[in-house]
């Protein structure tokens, strides 16, 4: 999905919007005063609210899944790097990216999100497989397990970063988490 600069602002807003406050504070008027600009300079951009969600919950998807270069565990590392990555550059991420919650009543934003962690969950097992073939990963841990294994505590680390509004260095603590996880599963 490409988006124009102005529908990134907007999606941009409403994450600020929605960590600062919750779903509740996601309003039309709230992200138009966050902007600056009129309500309906929103709706030229998107129909309405829902859309605004929707591509809010799409931008949680954007460029974390390595481009098939790398294989086994590299390409985990590589997943869990452009993960820290996209919450480093949009550090709103940290506090709704991982809030499910906050998405629990609306059964099409829940549906998108369980989709989207199916995605990821396939792209990884991939990466499980290949690292388990080549000797890298213990093998006697299913696919399905070495995910909630792994990414727990990627999920954790974000979460701690984003409600410690960015007190240690994201990067280096994905690092240390990544050899930790590299020692444990080998």
């Amino acid at each position: 999905m490409t988006l124009t600069n102005r529908q990134t602002e907007i999606i941009d807003a409403a994450l600020k919007l929605t960590a600062k406050g919750g779903i509740q504070e996601l309003t039309i008027k709230n992200i138009a005063g966050e902007l600056g600009i009129t309500e309906p300079a929103i709706y030229r951009h998107f129909q309405n609210k829902s859309e605004i969600v929707k591509s809010m919950i799409r931008h949680f998807d954007e460029g974390v899944v390595p481009d098939g270069k790398e294989k086994g565990f590299e390409g985990i590392a590589a997943f869990i790097r452009s993960r820290i990555r996209q919450v480093i550059n949009t550090p709103s991420l940290a506090r709704v990216m991982f809030a499910e919650e906050l998405f629990l009543d609306d059964p099409e934003y829940s549906d998108l999100l369980l989709s989207l962690m199916h995605r990821h969950k396939h792209t990884l097992r991939r990466f499980f497989l290949e690292a388990q073939e080549q000797g890298e990963i213990r093998k006697d841990i299913h696919a399905d397990q070495l995910f909630r294994l792994v990414f727990g505590p990627v999920r954790l680390l974000i979460k701690q970063w984003g409600m410690a509004d960015q007190a240690f260095n994201l990067q280096e603590q994905g690092e240390e988490l990544l050899s930790a996880l590299r020692k444990i599963l080998r």
